[in-house]
């Protein structure tokens, strides 16, 4: 499991994990299940739990169920941390596989810098159909929304109900387009400052 990490974390540092447009063709079933599986240990999904654990721990008010300090952020560290994984499962594997829609961030590297950039933050709204036809992106919706109601059941002290919901995926749709624009020009920024 260790050599599985490291691995993906030399992906992610060095390159490939995210394939260009012209690369693109629709995945199987499997292939979505595959996908699940390889980011549940993917670094983007620990780093999506601290990003939510901090967000949590230092901007929300006080929750008494959490310690306070690092006690408290390693709390909240552990439940996001199971609240990514499940959202990894809508996400990636489960709401994909019924909208017959793709989970996959594709790179745009022949568009203008500032287009470029736009279509990388717009990949949260829209992604392509497994007919190939862009489309929204009901996957990445439906998939926060469904993993926020479920983490409603086990998340001790949470708010329920839709307003909770809809904090969970704007958030989440902020944060993960953030992280597509990181996921857009580090292999060009790699390339350039680490010349590999």
């Amino acid at each position: 499991m260790n050599l599985m990490i490291r691995k993906q974390i030399n992906k992610a540092i060095y390159g490939k994990p995210y394939p260009s447009m012209e690369n693109w063709r629709p995945l199987s079933t499997r292939e979505k299940f595959d996908q699940f599986l390889v980011r549940t240990y993917s670094p983007s999904t620990f780093a999506a739990a601290a990003v939510d654990a901090l967000k949590c721990s230092t901007i929300r008010k006080r929750n008494a169920e959490f310690e306070r300090g690092p006690l408290g952020y390693g709390q909240h560290y552990g439940v996001y941390l199971g609240v990514s994984e499940t959202q990894v499962f809508f996400e990636r594997f489960l709401v994909p596989s019924v909208l017959k829609q793709d989970p996959r961030y594709f790179r745009n590297p022949s568009l203008p810098f500032f287009r470029r950039a736009l279509y990388s933050m717009s990949r949260v709204l829209l992604t392509r159909a497994d007919n190939g036809a862009q489309t929204f992106n009901a996957s990445r919706i439906v998939g926060g929304a469904a993993s926020q109601a479920l983490a409603d059941l086990y998340v001790p002290g949470t708010r329920q109900g839709m307003s909770p919901i809809l904090n969970r995926v704007t958030f989440d749709l902020i944060r993960d387009a953030g992280f597509n624009l990181i996921h857009e020009f580090w292999p060009d920024l790699r390339r350039k400052v680490l010349h590999r």
